[in-house]
């Protein structure tokens, strides 16, 4: 049976929506449920729509979410989501003019440790203001509804404001923490978002340290590796004020995918054409384009897995499987950051 790995990347509102599509095309080009991977790791926005898959939401009931058409009852998750989630204000730059701070002794003596593992992104999240949107107290509203299981074979990355380090909750080895508090704690953007704290440590954006974090997969034998990477760029050149995000989004998980395949792994990335990039437009904020993205990314995404090569390399993966989705589990507790 072929093991599967997701990996769902960063991207705010807009890339939700951009998951949604890349899920259902998947699943009606595939005959494959995305709930039934092995593993499913989340960044970001990629975290919200991972713990959505583990707690049976089907791919289905995430692009009629999208694009507004009516849920099944297998999707109640994503309607009390609609209900309880937080109100985001537009950011304002005002706030990021006082509250800097200096670099940490944690960022400068893991530095000095590793100097080649150095993100100037990681570093600089560190020294931006606290951010003026507190989302945890929507965290502890959907609490009800997330439970207080941790969901088997979820991971969410975030990083540590002390030093930038990643951080997998749901991992072996990862500090405890409720779902609904690593999810927030995911999307804590730098400077917009209020740090999540959590076992006492404050943790920022899985984005910071890698809007895709696809090689925390490396050690676990999988056979495939699906990744939805909002954020990046296909093939092609980009010309709009966020090319230079997007090439950097897209170097790093060139890197990621790299060692993957070094570990014996197929990689499948999903990136946004030109085509798509243009419905999405440069507001990862936006709410109000989903059901355009998750329709361009879905038609996108149903043409790129007829590419010869690519069907190929998903030739095991799809109707076929019948493994059960995983049972859920309470979280370890010791820390562990990579």
């Amino acid at each position: 049976m072929t093991r599967v790995g997701l990996v769902l990347g960063a991207g705010g509102f807009v890339g939700q929506a951009y998951h949604a599509g890349v899920l259902a095309a998947l699943e009606e080009a595939l005959g494959w449920d995305p709930r039934e991977a092995e593993v499913i790791v989340g960044s970001s926005a990629g975290s919200l729509t991972g713990a959505a898959l583990r707690l049976g939401v089907p791919s289905h009931d995430l692009m009629a979410s999208a694009t507004g058409s009516r849920l099944s009852p297998e999707g109640a998750f994503l309607a009390a989501f609609d209900l309880e989630g937080p109100e985001i204000p537009p950011f304002d730059a005002r706030h990021a003019l006082h509250g800097w701070r200096l670099p940490s002794v944690g960022l400068m003596a893991r530095t000095a440790r590793r100097p080649w593992a150095f993100r100037p992104s990681s570093a600089a999240a560190t020294l931006l203001p606290a951010g003026f949107v507190d989302i945890t107290a929507s965290a502890e509203a959907l609490a009800p509804f997330l439970g207080d299981i941790w969901p088997d074979g979820l991971w969410i990355c975030a990083a540590r404001r002390t030093d930038g380090a990643r951080t997998t909750f749901g991992r072996a080895g990862a500090p405890e923490a409720s779902l609904g508090r690593a999810v927030a704690a995911s999307c804590a953007i730098p400077g917009y978002f209020s740090p999540v704290e959590i076992g006492g440590l404050e943790y920022l954006d899985g984005g910071v340290h890698s809007p895709t974090n696809a090689d925390v997969l490396r050690g676990e034998g999988l056979d495939v590796v699906i990744v939805s990477s909002p954020m990046s760029i296909a093939h092609g050149r980009a010309r709009t004020a966020d090319a230079g995000i997007r090439w950097a989004a897209h170097r790093r998980l060139e890197q990621e995918v790299r060692r993957l395949r070094a570990a014996g792994a197929i990689v499948v990335r999903v990136e946004p054409s030109a085509a798509t990039r243009v419905v999405m437009g440069m507001n990862a904020m936006a709410s109000d384009r989903s059901g355009p993205v998750a329709l361009a990314a879905k038609a996108d995404t149903a043409a790129y897995l007829t590419q010869t090569g690519v069907a190929a390399r998903l030739a095991g993966v799809g109707t076929r499987s019948q493994r059960q989705a995983p049972s859920a589990r309470r979280p370890s507790g010791s820390p562990s950051a990579a």
